[in-house]
């Protein structure tokens, strides 16, 4: 089952799934690359040629991860929105 994901403007994503170790034409160099891209940060795509939201630091590894990276932004925002609330200086 493929369905088009994306389309950019110099290339289209086709996302599909295939069952793992199969021998599926097509599945081995995918397979591949991402374990290449797994063993060091040098062998992923140039930062330019990412997306721009991927521009910046690295994703985390796992859905705790994500929750913690999303947690600890959301403490920083709240304690810089309260230092400069009225009622901060009043009870400082």
């Amino acid at each position: 089952m493929c369905q088009i994901a994306r389309r950019y403007d110099n290339f289209e994503a086709t996302v599909c799934w295939v069952p793992g170790h199969s021998d599926v034409h097509g599945n081995e160099e995918p397979d591949k690359q991402a374990k290449l891209a797994a063993e060091s940060r040098h062998n992923n795509s140039p930062t330019n040629d990412l997306p721009h939201y991927l521009h910046h630091g690295t994703l985390p590894l796992s859905i705790p991860a994500i929750k913690e990276v999303h947690r600890k932004a959301t403490q920083a925002r709240w304690e810089q929105l309260w230092r400069q609330s009225p009622c901060y200086a009043h009870m400082n």
